[in-house]
């Protein structure tokens, strides 16, 4: 069912008043704020990019604040932009993947998803909604025509050449997709956000939400990042960094779980594949951060910079060469799944750092609250929560939010080709529960061959000390608590994902061991009582019953609550078995046989750009026949992930 707003609220919401009816919210008697989300690709927080993002480092993080504990609940491209989407866990928008069977734009469509999301939610609430560049991978040519829905305006990257950084192909609004020849994709995004940009601050009187996500710094195919041709020189030298987790000990590795622990020493070669690696990625993150300064000054010059919001987040972290492992992300540790966020705007103090934790779930809901949408006609299946009291007040303390410092992360498949040092096909499934509490850190993992992992992340930040191997009585009744959390998380819905505690408490109340004189349980420290060692104990383990590429119910059990083995299906359509149309005998438009973005294109427009723009011809676009075998698609979406 679509998230509807009524008429009269749709009126009061666009007229003088709606009262703030919780704290936090954006000043709904004055003019709506406008939101600019920036959305890069596979930017690190970790390995610290952002410190070569002059105008990000000095416009937004010295304006604005930094929230260093924000998380993507899947560290992989379309899962965790769908998770975002919807403000719904993976496990619940059942997109887990960026191939079938476990997710892309098809299943994305044919799960129904499509029509009832963010979009949506902010278009009905008055605010027009635009969208600029990296959507969600699987839309290809045979798919253009089937436009994301909800958004007033889309200019799509389209599949296979979203990752062609030199041979950049949009479509705009579904219509015959266009190649923008002798130009980078990333100058294109930057003009075609400016054009959009300067519409909404001109020709239109409506507040406006407007994404704008460059596939950078992503890796090309069977290449390295690709920047643009005036930044290919910069950073000479430069290597990645070698922070204590990168290329560990033989004793260190052996305390990993899966195909992690046979991993061999980086040596040679590969160490100065990571340094281009890294070298490339902060080169290509130069044109990122040119958008950022032009939209900054489009902004100030329309008068608009002070009544919006700038919020710049990535759909995932990414590694290089931490745990022996090369480049990539999918993995459950902190440089996979702890990725920048930093808000300017409204009543954001300037220059903060704030610990604060929240997730990509969280996006929704908080883009919602300044939109001014009452709480009470958020869509009933979010899992996430608003953030905006948090960015109006980031130096509150996150001790004594013990639901709030419960962060679940999970994955399904396998890791590709870039992430390991093997055959780049093993199978990756997880189940990771986080607590990123002031006082009470932890990382535990349950993988999908049995393996267990758990770190103290106040102790051991680089998390290399595998404290679930030979674990003395004392850990044993930790990761009996941290089990029940999990089981808890891993398949939580709605305000169950906001207090897993509720579930537990409920749980233990039913329980013939559970103390019933005193105040039960409600966060981390009162359950590490002894009194409650029975109780924890006896809960079922967290556990898979084979490896799996996608998420099976049955794979998964048990389930607490076990209404919770639904799985989001309340919310979606069923889409076992679907799969992917496929383009046969398509011609490949001429590739640029040299290196896009110069100096002198720094600062041209779209309608520079079109001098050279073309349609794609029938020859390129080819027919949609059939469906993609799964062996083309694991060679095509491989090298990406």
């Amino acid at each position: 069912m679509l998230f509807i707003i009524a008429a009269l609220l749709a009126t009061s919401l666009l007229g003088t008043g709606v009262a703030a009816q919780a704290e936090g919210v954006a000043n709904c008697n004055a003019k709506r704020p406008n939101i600019v989300f920036i959305f890069t690709d596979d930017q690190d927080l970790h390995l610290n990019s952002l410190d070569y993002m002059k105008t990000v480092k000095s416009e937004l993080i010295d304006k604005g604040t930094m929230f260093s504990n924000h998380f993507a609940t899947v560290s992989l491209c379309c899962p965790s932009r769908a998770s975002l989407f919807r403000g719904q866990h993976g496990h619940n928008t059942n997109i887990t993947s960026v191939r079938s069977p476990g997710g892309n734009y098809q299943k994305w469509r044919l799960s129904g998803e499509n029509k009832n999301y963010l979009p949506f939610w902010l278009g009905q609430a008055g605010y027009r909604t635009e969208y600029i560049g990296k959507f969600l991978n699987g839309y290809t040519r045979a798919l253009y025509e089937h436009k994301p829905e909800g958004w007033d305006f889309i200019d799509a990257l389209v599949d296979p050449f979203t990752y062609e950084f030199n041979t950049p192909v949009f479509s705009k609004n579904g219509e015959r997709p266009i190649l923008y020849r002798g130009y980078h994709q990333t100058d294109v995004i930057r003009a075609k956000a400016l054009s959009r940009l300067h519409y909404l601050t001109e020709s239109q009187d409506k507040p406006f939400y407007l994404t704008i996500a460059p596939a950078s710094p992503h890796n090309a195919i069977h290449d390295y990042p690709t920047p643009l041709k005036r930044h290919m020189k910069d950073f000479k030298g430069m290597q990645a960094p070698r922070p204590a987790n990168f290329n560990p000990s033989d004793e260190l590795t052996a305390q990993k779980p899966s195909w992690l622990k046979h991993l061999k020493p980086l040596e040679g070669k590969k160490l100065d594949q990571i340094d281009t690696y890294y070298r490339r990625r902060i080169q290509a993150l130069q044109g990122v951060d040119e958008i950022v300064d032009d939209v900054l000054h489009l902004l100030k010059e329309k008068q608009q910079l002070d009544n919006t919001y700038i919020v710049f987040s990535s759909d995932n972290g990414y590694h290089l060469g931490q745990h022996r492992v090369f480049a990539g992300k999918t993995l459950p540790y902190i440089e996979d799944t702890n990725v920048p966020l930093i808000v300017r705007g409204p009543n954001v103090p300037h220059g903060a750092k704030s610990r604060l934790p929240g997730t990509h779930l969280d996006l929704a809901p908080t883009f919602l609250d300044i939109a001014c949408i009452d709480r009470s006609e958020y869509p009933v299946f979010f899992d996430g929560r608003s953030l905006l009291d948090d960015w109006h007040h980031p130096a509150n303390s996150s001790d004594g939010l013990e639901n709030r410092d419960i962060i679940n992360v999970e994955f399904w498949g396998s890791a590709g080709h870039s992430s390991t040092n093997a055959e780049g096909k093993e199978n990756n499934s997880y189940k990771t529960l986080r607590l990123v509490g002031e006082k009470t850190a932890y990382l535990y993992s349950k993988w999908c061959t049995g393996e267990s992992e758990l770190y103290n992340t106040l102790d051991d930040p680089f998390e290399l000390h595998n404290l679930a191997k030979n674990p003395d009585t004392e850990t044993r009744r930790l990761i009996h608590r941290l089990n029940g959390l999990l089981l808890v998380t891993k398949s939580c819905r709605q305000d169950h994902c906001r207090n897993p505690w509720s579930v537990l408490q409920s749980s233990c109340e039913d329980h013939n061991n559970c103390p019933t004189s005193g105040e039960i349980f409600s966060n981390f420290q009162a359950a590490m009582d002894t009194k409650y060692d029975t109780f924890f104990k006896s809960l079922p383990h967290v556990q898979f019953k084979e490896c799996m590429e996608f998420q099976d119910a049955d794979n998964e059990e048990p389930y607490l609550p076990a209404s919770s083995r639904s799985l989001g299906r309340a919310h979606r359509q069923d889409t076992d078995n679907y799969q992917t149309p496929n383009v046969k005998d398509a011609k490949a438009p001429p590739a640029n046989d040299k290196a896009q973005g110069t100096k002198a294109q720094r600062h041209d427009t779209v309608k520079d750009m079109m001098q050279k723009a073309r349609k794609l011809t029938d020859a390129e676009l080819g027919h949609t026949t059939g469906v993609v075998s799964r062996e083309e698609e694991i060679a095509m979406y491989d090298e990406i992930v």
